[in-house]
Formats: C-alpha cells, sequence, structure tokens
C-alpha cells in the first residue's frame, strides 16, 4: 500500500476533482430536462458556478481557512474558474449543435 501524507497539494486535487465532478453531474442533470436556448442556459450555469465558486472561496480566505491573499487566490483559481465554466457553455453548444442537426 502506497502512504500519501495528506498534504495541501493532495486537498487542493481531491477538492478540484470533487468540484470537476459536481460541474459535470450538475450540468448534465440540469440540460436533461432543457429543450431549447441550449446556450443561453449554458452561459447562465457558468455565471452561477462563477458566483457559488468566488463565494465559497472568498469566505474560506476572510474565515481563515485558506492562508493566502485575495491576489493569489484569483491567480490561482482563474483558470479553473475557467475550466468550469467552459464545460457547462460548451455543454449547452454541444446540445445546440445536436438539436440544430436533428431539426
Amino acid at each position: 500500500m502506497i502512504y500519501l501524507p495528506f498534504t495541501e497539494s493532495l486537498f487542493d486535487i481531491i477538492s478540484a476533482l470533487a468540484i470537476i465532478i459536481s460541474v459535470a453531474l450538475f450540468s448534465y442533470l440540469y440540460f436533461k430536462d432543457v429543450t431549447t436556448n441550449f446556450i443561453k442556459e449554458g452561459i447562465i450555469i457558468a455565471i452561477t458556478w462563477i458566483i457559488i465558486s468566488i463565494i465559497f472561496d472568498l469566505i474560506m480566505i476572510i474565515v481563515g481557512v485558506s492562508h493566502t491573499s485575495i491576489i493569489d487566490y484569483a491567480l490561482a483559481c482563474s483558470t479553473f474558474i475557467c475550466n468550469n465554466t467552459s464545460h457547462t457553455i460548451g455543454y449547452g453548444l454541444q446540445l445546440d449543435h445536436n438539436n440544430k442537426k436533428n431539426i
């Protein structure tokens, strides 16, 4: 058995995977019931994920759990947030493409 010490980087990896899986799962569940305006809905979900991520992370910074500055947070998390939003907008684009193809 391999022993991995629980470090900040391991925590970051686990939390990133949990967020990516959550984005994929909840986007799928949301788009399952959407029948029109797929791109608009993808953008709405993307904005929602951005707001949720920023609020939770700011709470962690303000409370002191995360020992980082807001500038370091913005630099470190901007690509991660863009990744999550690109997934939801991508789902919308793909569903819009499939919908136009079937018409």
